[in-house]
């Protein structure tokens, strides 16, 4: 017998694949469900990689990260009953559906019959300059495979597994990932209509012209969508100059409301930058957009010169290039310590007191890592000696806080007039309610680990074991208050306490869900942070906000997560037990104590990333779709 092998992060535990697609199941639940809930959707996407062997969960066989994988959509509809009924449990029927996008990769893969994913995995890619020959060939492989789809009737056309994260816009549910343009997809049934490369709706041509169209169509995995004016702010990143540029999409599917009006169209505007970068996510006010330039680069030519793909320079700022929503060509940068951005949480604008219509600043939430450490894990890397803190700094992955003044100075170096950490307790996926996003937000929810942090977790295997309310406009008041006193610090949060100290000091909310006196409401104004602290060995997964039908306050209403129980796992194997199940968590958002309801699915939902609630105006009004991809005779 061979020696044994340490387990895979990625192939044991809840982290192990799910490849059985379920078609709408109905469900046994606990609690009460909300009415509000009723013919919504909450669907999370998640890499799960359609043929990457598993070799009983050792690190043996093809290299495979959390990040790599096809794109699986996992749903809870919640069915509202076709009559009226007197029985709450009667109104609203939740069912489950998981499918996987079908995407031309993941089409290309089934014609092709290959045993590995033709896409190489990103802990392959970012192994560094000692496995150049592996990174080659998977390059090099993947192109040949891609050539030889073109002799079956699913050619390779684009990129994109549609793996990262989902959104609304214009009648569409669209599934994302960064190498290449939005998938759109119908609801409940998560069926695959097709690429929407951001074409018009008279005859405007989309992103994908000439020979390099495959790469002009990379697009964000977070675009940020108004819903006020109903626009799509989005950017594009390459590998060949300018290397980063910027859209805006309007509404134009019907019933719109009454204030939304036809915007301007901006398709693939020009930001320059000086290489390309690793950059994820982006913001958006009600009238500027902000793109996050840090000095996390992503190029393939480094590879030419002896150097990984991946390369952080922390001697170099980070830039935040600010504009009008329309004017990218009036961007404005303000440069700030190094650091890394993967998550915004909202922006908003800021007026002059004695002018209500003179813009003074744009101000910006994030989540801010002050450490690459993360990033180089995912590719199985030893964290550079140059790279590494000052003695005694703390790698940190908190909630951050930036302001961008506005000037009419012509200076290229404009910096932020503040920028602090508002909490020390880890904070990641933050998500704020849907009308919140192009903000002003009052409150930001996110995930949290009791033990370690992020930088260092998400590289190896993150368990969420907090939900995390963070009252941001408390803590950014109380920052402000800390600067004009002359103690402004980039590195010191405004609220210091561990969650060891959050979870000791945290009191009741008081007062029923029928309640609404002032007193109670301003009950939590001053109250930093309340946590949500999971029962030993579950794990929750990202959470979406959806609020009551009459709601007390911004943050009265319910975060809906993906929650399991990781006593279902063999200690021996390590792998989940054959009937393992999770379950869809409803926590009342307001005193961020009560589980409201407990849905039981039929089957274990993995570890995954983003998901979004659609509400049942959004599935009403749908496009109709001009025809669904034909799935496979298997997927697994």
């Amino acid at each position: 017998m061979g020696g044994a092998t340490n387990p895979h992060p990625y192939k044991t535990g809840n982290f192990t694949p799910i490849r059985e697609e379920r078609i709408l199941e109905r469900c046994e639940w606990t609690g009460d469900i909300p009415e509000e809930l009723g013919g919504g959707m909450y669907v999370r996407n998640g890499g799960e990689p359609a043929l990457a062997e598993l070799q009983n969960g050792s690190g043996d066989g093809p290299a495979y990260h959390w990040f790599d994988g096809d794109g699986m959509l996992s749903g809870v509809f919640f069915e509202k009953a076709s009559c009226s009924t007197s029985d709450p449990k009667q109104r609203v029927q939740p069912t489950f559906i998981n499918r996987y996008v079908l995407t031309d990769v993941f089409l290309a893969s089934k014609e092709l019959g290959v045993r590995d994913p033709i896409l190489p995995s990103i802990a392959t890619l970012l192994g560094g300059v000692t496995s150049l020959h592996l990174v080659l060939f998977a390059i090099f492989r993947a192109v040949f495979l891609a050539f030889c789809s073109f002799f079956t009737k699913s050619p390779l056309r684009h990129l994109s597994v549609a793996n990262t994260s989902l959104l609304w816009h214009d009648g569409r549910a669209l599934a994302t990932c960064e190498s290449g343009p939005m998938t759109w997809v119908t609801l409940p049934e998560l069926d695959t209509v097709g690429y929407y490369s951001l074409e018009g709706e008279n005859g405007e041509t989309g992103l994908r012209e000439g020979m390099l169209g495959w790469m002009k169509e990379w697009t964000t995995a977070h675009p940020k969508y108004d819903p006020h004016t109903g626009e799509l702010m989005l950017f594009h990143m390459t590998f060949l100059p300018p290397y980063l540029s910027y859209s805006v999409v309007p509404s134009t599917h019907t019933p719109t409301p009454s204030e939304k009006k036809v915007t301007p169209r901006l398709l693939a505007a020009p930001v320059p930058i000086s290489a390309p970068r690793m950059m994820h996510d982006m913001a958006a006010s009600r009238t500027h957009s902000i793109l996050l330039d840090t000095p996390l680069s992503l190029d393939p030519r480094n590879l030419a010169l002896g150097k990984p793909v991946i390369g952080y320079e922390p001697a170099s700022p980070t830039r935040f290039g600010v504009f009008p929503r329309h004017a990218p060509n009036l961007v404005r940068w303000y440069l700030a310590p190094a650091c890394i951005i993967f998550h915004t949480a909202f922006a908003y604008d800021e007026y002059t007191a004695n002018s209500p219509e003179s813009l003074a600043a744009v101000n910006l939430v994030c989540c801010r890592l002050n450490s690459p450490r993360l990033v180089y894990s995912a590719g199985n890397l030893m964290l550079p000696k140059s790279q590494e803190l000052p003695a005694g700094a703390k790698e940190a992955c908190e909630l951050y806080y930036y302001r961008f003044p506005t000037s009419n100075s012509a200076s290229q170096t404009l910096e932020p007039s503040h920028q602090f950490p508002l909490a020390s307790i880890p904070f990641e996926f933050p998500t704020v309610p849907q009308d919140r996003v192009v903000g002003p937000a009052k409150y930001v929810y996110g995930c949290s680990i009791k033990h370690g942090n992020f930088d260092a977790a998400l590289g190896g295997a993150a368990k969420i074991d907090c939900l995390v309310k963070i009252n941001a406009t408390a803590l950014i008041q109380r920052g402000i208050k800390r600067a004009e006193a002359g103690k402004q610090d980039a590195e010191t949060p405004v609220d210091q306490r561990t969650i060891a100290e959050v979870l000791s000091s945290q009191t009741p909310r008081g007062g029923s869900k029928s309640s609404s006196s002032a007193t109670e409401i301003a009950d939590s104004d001053d109250v930093a942070i309340r946590l949500f602290e999971l029962p030993p060995l579950h794990y929750a997964q990202e959470p979406s906000f959806v609020p009551r039908s009459d709601p007390r306050a911004e943050d009265d209403g319910f975060l809906l997560t993906y929650v399991f129980d990781e006593r279902q796992i063999d200690p021996v194997s390590g792998r989940p037990f054959k009937d393992a199940r999770s379950e869809l968590w409803v926590v009342d958002a307001w005193d961020m104590r009560t589980v409201i309801a407990r849905v039981k699915l039929p089957q274990r939902v993995p570890y995954g990333l983003h998901g979004h609630w659609f509400a049942a105006d959004d599935l009403q009004h749908q496009r109709s779709s001009p025809s669904i991809r034909a799935r496979p005779t298997a997927t697994s």
